[in-house]
């Protein structure tokens, strides 16, 4: 992809098609789709099984296999999720082993619990009262950005 300004980010792209077309070129034009598709495919093997200057004589192929993938450190993130929790009657929810500040006006309330990993939304009655990201290193989860009740 390219921005403003910067259109030389735009010459391998140009200059991989141009090679692409030229190679579609030398070969009898497809009537289908399922034609096309299989030249691609044809052209897709041959070009990841030569030789590459640029990889040292290697192939793209034995490049892309040539290490492990990569990979997250530490654990993968939880499933996304709802639940409801009580707020406690000094205005905090436990969830996920940490207590999710939301202010004692919310005392009594149900509330809400969305969350993706440790990206966290709090619901109280149809309105955000929390939306965070979880600080796993400490418990307590303050909020600094409730949106004011109704």
């Amino acid at each position: 992809m390219s921005s403003v300004g910067h259109p030389q980010t735009c010459g391998k792209n140009e200059r991989a098609h141009q090679t692409l077309q030229r190679w579609l070129a030398a070969r009898p034009a497809p009537h289908t789709l399922v034609e096309l598709q299989a030249l691609l495919e044809a052209y897709r093997q041959g070009y990841n099984r030569r030789r590459h200057q640029a990889l040292d004589g290697d192939t793209p192929h034995q490049r892309f296999h040539a290490t492990d993938r990569a990979r997250p450190a530490g654990p993968a993130p939880r499933v996304a999720g709802h639940l409801t929790r009580a707020v406690s009657s000094n205005g905090v929810i436990g969830f996920s082993g940490t207590s999710i500040g939301l202010g004692r006006r919310h005392a009594g309330a149900t509330a809400e619990v969305f969350w993706q990993g440790d990206r966290v939304t709090v619901l109280i009655n149809d309105t955000v009262a929390a939306s965070h990201t979880l600080d796993r290193t400490t418990r307590y989860q303050r909020t600094t950005n409730l949106s004011p009740m109704c």
